[in-house]
Parts: structure tokens; C-alpha cells; sequence
């Protein structure tokens, strides 16, 4: 039996068994390949497969991919196919002892996530037209996902009922649908109001009685791939060149509070995070907010 019957049989295996995604099992199985050529690429006198996988031989392939300046994040997902390999090679009885345990992992650092400036956001939300029912309706979904953080999934899966107006909260279900209540900034609130007055009764169709709080044009729930859709269109129309998603709205909230002096715990709680450790990516402070605070506080 040689390396490469050995891949053949992997990528079947992680088909079949493991039922990965085409994407993944195209990845993984070209990654695999790859360790493996490199295994015969060192022309060692192997006499015993078994040879091939030792925690010597996959230490010296992750320096060749160091040195070829392959990303942390390219190597992890090497290494990812490269310990189901190692797995499916003990259940078939290949090897005897699977090394990926001993196997260094390289740390992925955590970026940044990318946001809008105030002025972009005044921008974008501006250019939307009010005059029209789906220009208001998009100015209030846009201000609502920017007022309040939310996840382009949560503001589609809003009803009516979902919004206490009086109160300034939005009732929100998130990941794993864990319940939440977000204040809504005046602004946000006042464009609400207006489309629930003046829009949504336009959209609304007698014969699609629906509970959900954006329609599209058919009547129906404004899906995520609608809001998606109208934010390049209208982020294209105002000139914003920076290549932005909806959930970039969402990071700008957190960052722009952030920059304002807001508790971590309060964003976390706003944002509808499990953990603190995810929030903390968004204490990534510009330089000039730091020296800003420096000379305000430390000046002579």
C-alpha cells in the first residue's frame, strides 16, 4: 500500500463518515497530499510505512511551511486535516499511536474587526430615500442594526411584537436562541415609529398576513439576503469605498462605544456574547483615541 492509496482512502473516508462540506473535503485532502509528497520528497530509506508518521517528520514539514511563509491560519487548517489523517490511520490500523497530540498548534491572533468611522456611518444611513416605503423601511433596519448591534439574522427574525416602543427596548433571540433586551437609540426609535406608521402598512398584503417587522416588497419577511442586497446597493450610491458587510454596522457599534468609554461587560451584555473573551476584540483603540486620552488626563 503506498502514501498516496492511503490519501485516496481518506478523502473517501471524510465523504462518507465524516460528511464534511465539499469545500472542506477538497481542502483537506489537498493539504493532505501535500504533507505527503513532502514525505516522499526526503528520500529516506522507509522500509515500514509506519515510518512515514512520526511526530520527527511532521515537525520538520511544519518548519518547511514556516519558512515558505505559509499563515498561522493556513497551518492550523493543515494540521486540522493532518490529525483526521493521523485518526483515520489508527482505526484502519496503519499506525500504531497517534502523534497529533504532541503536535505544536500555532496561535492564531485575533484581527480586529473592520468598522466604520462616524462620518461613514452618517453617510451610509443617510442615502437612504425616505420618501419611499422601502427607503424608510431600509433607513429604519439600518439604524436599528447600528443603534443596537445586532446580527443581520436577529433584525430579520424581528416580529412586531419583538418591539417595546414606550420603553425604547427590542426583545432579540441570538445564537442558540438566548433572549435579550436592547435599548434603542432615539434616532433608531424615531425612524421605527415612522415606518411602522407610514411604510409597512404600504408593504403589507392582505392575502400574506405576516407578524414580522420588515417586509419586502412581496409582503413577506425581509430576508437577510434583502438587507444584504440593499446595503451595496445604497453603500455603492454614497461613495463609502471600504468593502463593508452588515455585520460590520455591528462592529462599529461596539467599537464607537468602546471609543466613548463603555464598560466591556455592558457591550458584552449588548451584543449578546457567551464570553468576555469575545468582546475583547473590539478594544482595538486607535492610536490617536489613546493619545487623545493620555494628554486630556496627563497634560502639565
Amino acid at each position: 500500500m503506498t502514501l498516496q492509496d492511503l490519501v485516496y482512502r481518506y478523502k473517501d473516508y471524510i465523504a462518507s463518515e465524516k460528511q464534511l462540506s465539499a469545500n472542506t473535503i477538497a481542502a483537506y485532502y489537498e493539504d493532505v497530499s501535500q504533507f505527503c509528497e513532502y514525505l516522499t520528497s526526503l528520500d529516506d530509506d522507509i522500509e515500514d510505512i509506519r515510518d512515514y508518521f512520526t511526530i520527527e517528520k511532521i515537525d520538520s514539514w511544519l518548519v518547511e511551511l514556516h519558512q515558505n511563509d505559509i499563515t498561522a491560519r493556513s497551518i492550523a487548517r493543515k494540521l486540522s486535516a493532518l490529525s483526521l489523517f493521523l485518526k483515520f490511520l489508527k482505526v484502519e490500523e496503519v499506525i500504531d499511536d497517534n502523534p497529533s497530540s504532541m503536535i505544536n498548534r500555532p496561535k492564531i491572533g485575533k484581527h480586529a474587526p473592520m468598522y466604520l468611522t462616524l462620518d461613514e456611518v452618517e453617510r451610509f444611513i443617510g442615502g437612504f430615500d425616505i420618501t419611499k416605503p422601502e427607503g424608510l423601511r431600509d433607513r429604519a433596519v439600518f439604524e436599528m442594526i447600528y443603534s443596537c448591534g445586532l446580527r443581520v439574522s436577529e433584525l430579520s427574525g424581528l416580529d412586531i411584537g419583538s418591539v417595546y416602543t414606550e420603553e425604547g427596548l427590542v426583545r432579540v433571540f441570538g445564537k442558540g436562541s438566548k433572549e435579550r433586551l436592547v435599548p434603542i437609540g432615539q434616532r433608531a426609535l424615531s425612524y421605527l415609529q415612522s415606518y411602522l406608521t407610514e411604510s409597512r402598512p404600504l408593504l403589507a398584503r392582505k392575502d400574506k398576513r405576516t407578524n414580522a417587522l420588515f417586509l419586502n416588497f412581496r409582503g413577506e419577511r425581509l430576508s437577510r439576503k434583502g438587507i444584504w442586497r440593499n446595503l451595496k446597493i445604497t453603500a455603492g450610491l454614497v461613495g463609502i469605498e471600504k468593502d463593508f458587510t452588515v455585520h460590520t454596522l455591528r462592529h462599529s457599534f461596539a467599537t464607537h462605544l468602546i471609543q466613548n468609554g463603555a464598560d466591556l461587560l455592558a457591550i458584552q451584555m449588548l451584543l449578546g456574547h457567551a464570553s468576555i473573551n469575545t468582546t475583547e476584540i473590539y478594544t482595538h483603540l486607535e492610536t490617536s483615541h489613546l493619545h487623545d486620552a493620555y494628554n486630556k488626563f496627563h497634560t502639565d
